[in-house]
């Protein structure tokens, strides 16, 4: 039976004990992990396994013997990784941990058959850090040896599923559609998948540009999810994620001219969803990224802002590969919109971490595509002198203001006064409403560096190093002014007059 099929028959079990709180606990937990509710996952699954192994330390188990063994147990600790892996996506930040679990993982059937697998989570995580260069590591963690015992188990559906997503990686979607076609003739194929397996068929269809056949699936998937029990709590993930799936596939199609834009406008999911769900943003970004090309969607500064945050998001978490796809994505949207220095900078964010990833052919040529779209791009034209373009900046009009813009400016005017301190506070405030801060210190670290007196630049860079959350340089910026204090530098007599430019906006 799959997973979702042994948490609805041990929760009836539990109920009929008289554990409603734990029958609600082994129920909600793969929902709440589905939807994204990190917080939730984890205060349910910590109160869960307290009364759990408080229950199972009694004699007589309250009465419940064997559902509240150790496969039970396995399974109320599986989750709080399990949504991080998974709705958050994250890569190497959760992979020592995942590894650690996948180690300490018990035999799948020494305890009764487990619902779950650490190794799932750990094979998710590599996916999650680089999909394409992982995949020798992932087809050793998910070969027949490493696997032996699984088949028995609840458990198995979502390895199975692991594994057709791995051909998909090696470049080969059209074994993975033939292996889950193989499964759909058979009488217990589609249950036994379910919606996962339909949105795996939709991905490796997607792959093979097969984007018509993968609409018909989804088509055919959320007409099941209508005639289905109308109270399932899986209902509104599954149909915001088909939402998700439509647009992009879509907005393809509109793009090549096989379908009118506005069939991708009406189903694309509000910007504050893909906020919401990290998973989803790749797709997200691709479909508008197809409806700017077309213009049906318009490309301002705050989409790059949001597209940038979203790639700088998946840096952090340890997904390179995905925060390359999300800067290059950046970087062709800011040349669409003469948007040089948030081009460029997306550009090197692409760059640095696609170092970081192998099997690097295909995206190395998107790269060098975008670093000659912003090669193409005009030079900026100052609109003022170096040393009036503030001045200038803070008369504009407050709806003709443009962050961008901005920056532009004061990088031009820092080119001839590179070490202008209120050029230099401009340029902090104006990379943090662009999330690109980090990009915004190396300046302000050049001048610090050189003049630790100057107390505004170094309050100014502070300041963009907290909004980073950038302990490291906060303690680098503490040291650098303390040698600076230490050789007897007196601090900048500008002291006193502000601790920040307000560049326009």
């Amino acid at each position: 039976m799959p997973m979702w099929t042994w948490a609805g028959e041990t929760g009836r079990r539990l109920r009929a004990a008289g554990q409603e709180e734990l029958a609600e606990a082994v129920t909600s937990l793969p929902v709440l992990a589905e939807a994204g509710e990190t917080v939730r996952v984890e205060a349910v699954a910590r109160s869960a396994l307290r009364r759990a192994r408080r229950l199972t330390a009694e004699a007589g188990q309250s009465g419940v013997p064997g559902v509240l063994g150790p496969a039970t147990l396995h399974y109320l600790a599986h989750w709080p990784l399990a949504v991080r892996t998974g709705a958050l996506a994250e890569g190497s930040r959760a992979l020592d941990q995942a590894a650690a679990a996948a180690a300490e993982e018990p035999e799948p059937l020494a305890h009764g058959p487990l619902p779950v697998s650490a190794l799932h989570t750990l094979v998710a995580c590599h996916a999650n850090v680089d999909a394409r260069g992982t995949t020798d590591l992932r087809r050793e963690l998910l070969s027949n040896r490493r696997l032996a015992g699984w088949e028995r188990t609840p458990a198995w559906p979502a390895l199975t599923l692991a594994r057709v997503n791995l051909l998909v990686d090696e470049d080969a979607p059209d074994r993975a559609e033939a292996e889950l076609r193989r499964y759909e003739h058979t009488a217990t194929g589609p249950a036994l998948f379910g919606a996962e397996g339909v949105l795996t068929l939709v991905r490796a269809l997607r792959y093979q540009d097969k984007h018509t056949d993968a609409l018909e699936a989804l088509d055919r998937m959320e007409a099941e999810l209508s005639l289905g029990e109308p109270a399932d709590p899986r209902r509104t993930a599954l149909r915001r994620t088909i939402r998700f799936e439509r647009a992009r596939l879509l907005s393809w199609l509109a793009r090549i001219g096989a379908c009118d834009p506005r069939e991708a406008i009406t189903v694309l999911p509000t910007v504050e969803e893909a906020e919401a769900f990290p998973r989803l943003r790749p797709a997200w970004t691709e479909a508008v990224e197809n409806l700017v090309s077309l213009g049906s969607v318009r490309n301002d500064w705050r989409l790059g802002v949001r597209v940038t945050t979203w790639s700088r998001y998946f840096e952090r978490v340890g997904a390179p590969r995905r925060g390359a796809e999300l800067a290059l994505a950046a970087t062709r949207l800011a040349t669409g919109r003469g948007a040089h220095w948030v081009a460029s900078c997306s550009a090197q964010r692409a760059e640095r971490l696609i170092g970081e990833l192998t099997r690097t052919d295909e995206i190395f040529g998107d790269l060098a595509e975008a670093r000659a779209l912003v090669g193409g791009m005009p030079p900026v034209q100052p609109l003022a002198r170096a040393d009036r373009i503030l001045e200038f900046l803070r008369e504009q009009p407050v709806e003709e203001i443009n962050p961008e813009q901005q920056a532009e400016q004061v990088n031009a005017a820092l080119a001839a006064m590179p070490h202008d301190t209120p050029l230099l506070s401009a340029l902090g405030q104006v990379g943090r409403t662009l999330m690109l801060s980090d990009a915004a210190t190396a300046p302000q670290w050049r001048h610090v560096r050189e003049q630790p007196g100057d107390q505004r630049a170094a309050l100014s860079l502070l300041e963009t190093l907290l909004h980073d959350n950038d302990t490291a340089g906060v303690r680098t910026l503490v040291r650098t002014l303390a040698a600076g204090a230490l050789t007897g530098e007196p601090y900048s007599a500008e002291v006193g007059a502000g601790a920040s430019a307000r560049p326009a906006g």
